[in-house]
């Protein structure tokens, strides 16, 4: 069925590539990009380049940069916003610093299944997101990267209940939301940049992190990882952004491309997301990392919402905007 999926999308893709004429000369858009290019940072960026450069008949050029090659996604974040950097595939928990209201998606157990994750990254709920984007960060998003639910691992032991998470260190990204997320299950977080998270692990500066299996295994984690843990706090959107100052040179046509290519590649990313992870989950296991279901995930739900949600409500903009975004999830 995902093949199917991935079929279906590639063909909806390939009917929105037709190519437009440009007199101009060739302009160069840089995308940077915090992982690696087989990630699915690299699906969404390397779909919108395929895309754009089609459907401008080879006007526009794409150049993807992973790896953190044009710096750490926080510096990234600051040169897309100063027009320095044309755009960059980011994280989201490392947007909440600069637009506040988007960290309601890093709220703890805010989707409780995919349907949910694609409403609330489509339609009405991604132009409220990027509303934000726009008039607070001073960058817009042309898509969003779907890049699963934030696993636990860890080098330590299994994690299969609250007991055994207790005062263990993770790496997690700077957000006051999975910082308190974590503290509520009383693991101890310490926020390290993400491109500095291997050596970390490597050193034992932290006892492990959360991402999904695809950046797992592209970053090489399973080389200092051993035990991952599905926990299903929280569902990772990371938004494909582009400078408002660098869209606003572009013509009306030229900023439609732009939109539809980011749209197209969100859809493209879905797929891709859907197929690989099951890929990757049996190639860590067949390599000898365990993985386990939490046991009691239930209280970790509790917990999270009880003492996280009422915290951060008015840091994400208070009652009315969450009430606005659950509704467009269908959860109002």
């Amino acid at each position: 069925m995902v093949r199917k999926t991935l079929t279906l999308v590639a063909l909806i893709v390939m009917m929105a590539i037709s190519p437009v004429s440009f007199a101009q000369d060739p302009s160069i858009i840089r995308i940077g990009l915090g992982d690696p290019i087989d990630s699915e940072m690299g699906a969404i960026a390397t779909r919108f380049k395929e895309i754009v450069e089609s459907r401008t008949d080879g006007n526009v050029e794409i150049r993807i940069y992973p790896n953190g090659q044009l710096g750490d996604e926080t510096e990234m974040i600051q040169d897309v916003r100063r027009g320095n950097l044309d755009m960059a595939v980011i994280g989201i928990a490392n947007l909440v610093p600069i637009v506040n209201k988007l960290g309601l998606l890093t709220l703890p157990y805010l989707f409780d299944n995919m349907y949910e994750v694609v409403r609330g990254s489509s339609g009405p709920a991604h132009d409220m997101l990027n509303e934000f984007a726009v008039k607070e960060g001073g960058f817009r998003i042309l898509g969003w990267t779907y890049t699963g639910y934030r696993y636990l691992s860890n080098a330590v032991h299994p994690i299969k209940t609250l007991a055994d998470i207790k005062d263990m260190k993770f790496r997690v990204p700077k957000s006051a939301v999975i910082i308190e997320t974590y503290r509520s299950w009383g693991a101890i977080p310490v926020p390290i940049p993400w491109a500095d998270t291997y050596i970390a692990l490597q050193l034992g500066a932290v006892d492990g992190q959360c991402y999904g299996y695809i950046t797992f295994q592209a970053a090489a984690f399973d080389e200092v990882q051993k035990f991952i843990t599905e926990a299903h706090y929280t569902y990772q959107l990371q938004p494909m952004i582009i400078s408002e100052r660098i869209f606003k040179k572009f013509s009306p046509e030229m900023q439609e491309i732009f939109v539809e290519a980011g749209r197209y590649a969100q859809q493209y990313c879905l797929a891709f997301q859907l197929m690989n992870a099951t890929r990757v989950k049996a190639e860590l296991i067949a390599s000898g990392i365990q993985i386990d279901n939490l046991e009691d995930e239930k209280e970790w739900k509790r917990l999270a919402i009880e003492n996280v949600w009422p915290k951060v409500t008015n840091f994400i903009g208070g009652q009315k905007v969450l009430d606005r975004y659950l509704g467009y999830i269908g959860k109002k």
